[in-house]
């Protein structure tokens, strides 16, 4: 075979592995997006479940098991558990009919259960912080007992505009910060004190970080509390650490404490949050005191 045969031969061969190329990576692209969009409707149903059905909270999580740690990146872009892809820096709606049924099945579904769901009107007993001699809650407040136990240094800033900072049971607010102590992943012993926080976005939606004290290069985020704890809890879960497969995110950041919900409901602006329905509360001897806030801006 000559030298021109023999590099035309080459070239043909290089060519159809190109050809076979490109055909494997179109097909590695399409099932990437295909899983995706999996794991956002997963994500989707169960933030849906536990909104739909509070009293399951601590039973199950509002999986988001599509959020990447911090240092595990995506080159093609991410879902978020509420069906938005992140591309180039901005969300976009993930074509999928089963979130579109989803969406259509949960509306269904609350409004035949609003007459059962625990009505945030319904007055609740106050737990009380710890306050100074001028009313001023002092920090670091702790909440819980035991494994319980959760210490917040701060409570964070109230962001009203967008509405994604809220929800009709919660704020998040960005600059909140809590600790508590869990087993560490690395060794799979108790004593790690992991901190979590709602951190303002880049885009329309907070992010919520949680960090090992072991681990501090390698912060967890997520677009959802309950999200950012189940990647912890899975990771601990495959050690054979024994702790719960699901947590409600709320629950464990100590948001889901009233007397944290009466101090956030109080901070200025919160009562600009649209969506937000104010908890009442009801203090002995003296009737019910519904929670209104005070706006610095009014």
């Amino acid at each position: 075979m000559s030298f021109r045969e023999t590099a035309s031969d080459l070239t043909t061969k290089v060519k159809l592995a190109l050809e076979k190329r490109d055909e494997l990576i179109k097909q590695y692209q399409n099932i990437r997006s295909e899983l995706r969009i999996s794991k956002a409707e997963n994500d989707h149903l169960l933030d849906m479940i536990v909104e739909t059905f509070p009293e399951m909270g601590q039973e199950i999580s509002s999986c988001s098991s599509s959020d990447e740690c911090a240092w595990q990146t995506e080159d093609e872009g991410s879902e978020d558990a509420k069906g938005l892809s992140l591309r180039n820096g901005k969300r976009e709606p993930v074509d999928s009919p089963m979130l579109s049924l989803l969406n259509s099945t949960h509306m269904t579904k609350r409004r035949r259960r609003q007459g059962k769901r625990d009505d945030r009107k319904d007055p609740k007993p106050i737990e009380p912080l710890p306050r100074d001699a001028d009313g001023h809650i002092t920090f670091p407040i702790t909440i819980g007992r035991g494994p319980d136990q959760i210490e917040i240094q701060d409570l964070g800033r109230i962001v009203w505009d967008p509405e994604t900072y809220h929800t009709s049971r919660y704020i998040w607010t960005p600059g909140f910060r809590s600790s508590r102590v869990y087993p560490s992943i690395k060794t799979g012993e108790s004593g790690c004190v992991y901190t979590s926080e709602i951190l303002e976005g880049n885009g329309d939606m907070p992010v919520f970080q949680v960090t090992a004290s072991d681990m501090p290069s390698k912060p967890f985020r997520a677009s959802s509390s309950s999200g950012v704890w189940k990647q912890i809890l899975d990771l601990l879960t495959a050690k054979g650490a024994t702790v719960k497969t699901h947590a409600s995110g709320p629950q464990m950041y100590g948001l889901s404490h009233l007397g944290v919900t009466k101090a956030i409901q109080e901070l200025d602006n919160a009562n600009k949050c649209s969506k937000y329905i104010m908890q009442r509360w009801a203090e002995p001897g003296n009737g019910v005191l519904y929670s209104e806030p005070e706006s610095a801006g009014e």
